[in-house]
């Protein structure tokens, strides 16, 4: 069944002059069947993207067909007032709207917002700065439906390394990691593995009760990295290669924010440092290298010997520098990835904007349009960095520092192509591309 599904999807593909999308496999069209959402992602490998969505049921893959770079100029948010109000709630046919979370697609800089209202979830597409919102249609869509395998009362999720991490738990529900590399098949099930948080203030120990709620993917210094928030609120910063295993996974606490609860965390890499930012109840907070690269296990600074960033009133310790953990101004409802420089936020006030974190936004990426014709993954990139082109024809690439000096450059033919960047030290770099005399466009990579 699933063979003649594949095929019949595989023409339908053909005929409507749409490729398949290589993050799915055997996709269907119809109704996702799904119950109340709970957490949304987006995944994306430079060339496709898949609108990630979850229920405590199952994981939905959405081909969303939303893969032009060429539009990420008009869909640039500037500053949106009343965001909400004006914008979602009409769409909704006036419905009064909860935002759960918002995402940015690293392609087209669209903007996806999971809301409910009385039960009913909602996801919107936000396109041209807000001028055009739309609902995003889960009663007919091409989709892979993927079953938690186990009742997974999912809380958050993230992509990267090609793989999808999401946690599942509550109080009264052990906690639980899943993982689910693309293609995302239709039919298929997933995996989870228990996991273990110390919480030092509830009692010095380890608890399966205390799951993962919050999660973020990076890469700190040379390690694939998980990180996160928990209730209460202990902080994590995993390296993935100890989630394969069996048995409950022991999450050790590695920082502690002091009380409240993580509702969103981002991990971002600008001013020559990796940074985790968490959106703590309402409040705004960085989180330095120093406290998720692992070292605070090795100098046996974790668990009950974790540093406590925040005294009990939500201050900053004393004597805990702004590198170590910052504290921003502001009250903030939904933060999101928007690029290694600017957040994405939504005020408490209503105002959807991005939010400088960076020092500075390098020049370099002020005066590069984002409306480009080819598309580069990953990045940030360690040894290699792949390319993406729109045209078949002859292309130049070539890659400068940030100060101007070409550094290498390389001609490829057809439409994809790896470099080898392995000899390039840690930094930001600009990846130019020119067919014929024809600039295909230029974007800002990182290496790690």
């Amino acid at each position: 069944m699933k063979k003649t599904v594949f095929l019949c999807f595989a023409l339908a593909a053909a005929l409507s002059g749409k490729a398949a999308n290589s993050l799915l496999s055997a996709p269907v069209a119809g109704p996702l069947g799904h119950t109340k959402l709970a957490a949304m992602s987006i995944a994306a490998n430079g060339t496709d993207v898949v609108l990630l969505l979850a229920d405590k049921t199952s994981l939905y893959a959405l081909d969303i067909d939303d893969n032009k770079a060429s539009e990420a100029t008009a869909n640039t948010i500037t500053s949106i007032p009343n965001f909400v109000d004006t914008k979602l709630k009409p769409v909704a046919g006036g419905a009064t709207l909860t935002v759960l979370d918002i995402e940015v697609n690293p392609i087209s800089k669209s903007v996806y917002v999971l809301a409910e209202a009385a039960g009913t979830s909602y996801v919107f597409k936000v396109r041209n700065n807000g001028a055009t919102v739309t609902l995003v249609n889960l009663s007919s869509i091409s989709h892979s439906t993927i079953s938690w395998g186990a009742s997974f009362e999912v809380m958050d999720m993230t992509w990267g390394n090609n793989k999808l991490y999401a946690s599942s738990g509550s109080f009264s529900l052990n906690g639980s990691v899943a993982t689910v590399a693309s293609p995302f098949a239709h039919g298929s099930s997933i995996s989870q593995r228990s996991t273990s948080m110390f919480k030092s203030n509830w009692g010095g120990s380890y608890f399966t009760t205390a799951p993962l709620e919050t999660l973020t993917y990076g890469m700190v210094k040379t390690k694939h990295r998980l990180m996160g928030v928990t209730t209460c609120a202990p902080g994590f910063s995993l390296d993935i290669a100890g989630l394969t295993g069996s048995g409950a996974l022991q999450v050790t606490e590695d920082f502690n924010i002091n009380m409240g609860t993580s509702k969103k965390v981002v991990f971002q890499h600008h001013d020559s440092k990796d940074w985790l930012f968490d959106l703590h109840d309402n409040k705004l907070y960085r989180i330095g290298e120093s406290l998720i690269d692992g070292s605070p296990v090795t100098a046996g600074q974790h668990n009950n010997n974790s540093l406590l960033t925040r005294d009990f009133s939500g201050a900053v310790s004393a004597g805990v520098v702004a590198d170590v953990f910052k504290s921003y101004t502001g009250l903030y409802k939904v933060i999101s990835f928007w690029d290694n420089y600017r957040l994405l936020v939504l005020e408490d006030a209503g105002t959807l904007k991005l939010m400088q974190t960076a020092t500075t936004v390098p020049t370099a990426i002020q005066n590069i349009q984002a409306s480009n014709n080819f598309s580069i993954y990953p990045n940030p990139a360690h040894h290699t960095l792949n390319v993406s082109l729109s045209a078949k024809e002859e292309t130049t690439l070539q890659i400068f520092s940030m100060e101007g000096k070409m550094i290498q450059s390389s001609i490829v033919n057809g439409n994809s192509a790896t470099l080898d960047i392995s000899t390039l030290a840690t930094g930001q770099y600009i990846l130019k591309a020119t067919s014929g005399e024809n600039l295909a466009g230029q974007q800002i990579f990182v290496v790690q």
